[in-house]
């Protein structure tokens, strides 16, 4: 098989992409602190948060606490 690259059009929407998408996950990371809640994400499988104040803090939950939290969430 030929080793096709794309053509420069793809590129640039893919760039254009991934701009917005920045850009959106930015204003999300400003709104969350501007108001006081945590910022979840993922890294190696693992869920962590980021707090306001800037700290990261991982949080695992299981068993009877996963399953209060769960039903608390509902």
């Amino acid at each position: 098989m030929k080793n096709k690259s794309l053509p420069p059009r793809i590129y640039k929407h893919l760039a254009e992409v991934m701009r917005r998408a920045n850009e959106a996950s930015q204003a999300v990371l400003e709104e969350n602190k501007r108001l006081g809640i945590p910022t979840p994400f993922a890294l190696e499988g693992r869920i962590y948060y980021l707090m306001p104040d800037g700290k990261i803090v991982l949080r695992r939950l299981s068993g009877k606490r996963a399953l209060n939290n769960r039903a608390a969430m509902r």
